[in-house]
């Protein structure tokens, strides 16, 4: 009769998991599909065979005009890259300014600021968008499932460089939480790094490396 209701104990713990991973898969899968870029003079910036996943406007170089974001992959992304043999096809990142005219000048880009994919191993793409504030930038990268995890790389302009530099990098990874307080939240943080500027040093956007564990 015990082992009877133990199993009865696990199958539902399961399904609760299942259903809990499966929800927040769901709303994930709705990131990273090819975007429809309006504006005809971003849209000089995307080379051929590549495609826009994501655009963000925002203030990035604190003279009151409005910047842009994109991140850009290759179109033939989902079945040639391969990050399990050290080949990611990898996303360019474009750091671009507005100029009083309308247009845009680039700034920087960079292949290595965003995931890739198939960096999310088995759960695929981590790559979940942009933020801009205040000459601040963040790349945000999360996965949802059997593994848990979300990490936001922030951005800082420096004025007097004319430049961006790496301002913290943050990894949350997450487990199931077993209390049994009907309003608890379902995940729980079983690992939280916050690392700044005092354990990386200074790092400019275009020589971060989210692919080496330095950073750079």
């Amino acid at each position: 009769m015990k082992s009877s209701i133990l199993l009865l104990l696990l199958i539902f713990s399961f399904n609760v998991s299942f259903s809990q991973q499966k929800t927040i898969v769901e709303k994930h899968d709705t990131f990273n599909k090819k975007i429809n870029i309006g504006n005809e003079k971003l849209k000089s910036f995307i080379p051929k065979d590549y495609e826009a996943i994501a655009q963000k406007k925002g203030d990035l170089n604190l003279d009151r005009t409005e910047d842009c974001i994109m991140v850009l992959r290759k179109v033939t992304e989902e079945t040639t890259s391969n990050m399990n043999e050290g080949k990611p096809d990898k996303r360019i990142v474009l750091l671009l300014l507005g100029q009083k005219d309308g247009s845009y000048k680039l700034a920087y880009k960079n292949q290595n600021a965003a995931y890739c994919i198939d960096c999310g191993g088995v759960f695929g793409d981590p790559f979940s968008g942009i933020s801009i504030k205040n000459g601040y930038f963040s790349i945000e990268h999360k996965i949802a499932g059997g593994h848990h995890w979300e990490q936001i790389i922030t951005f800082k302009f420096n004025k007097a460089k004319n430049n961006w530099f790496l301002y913290k990098d943050h990894f949350i990874n997450y487990i199931l939480n077993t209390s049994n307080d009907p309003n608890a939240d379902a995940l729980i943080a079983d690992v939280d790094k916050l690392k700044t500027v005092k354990d990386f040093g200074e790092i400019s956007f275009q020589n971060f490396n989210i692919y080496s564990k330095k950073g750079y």
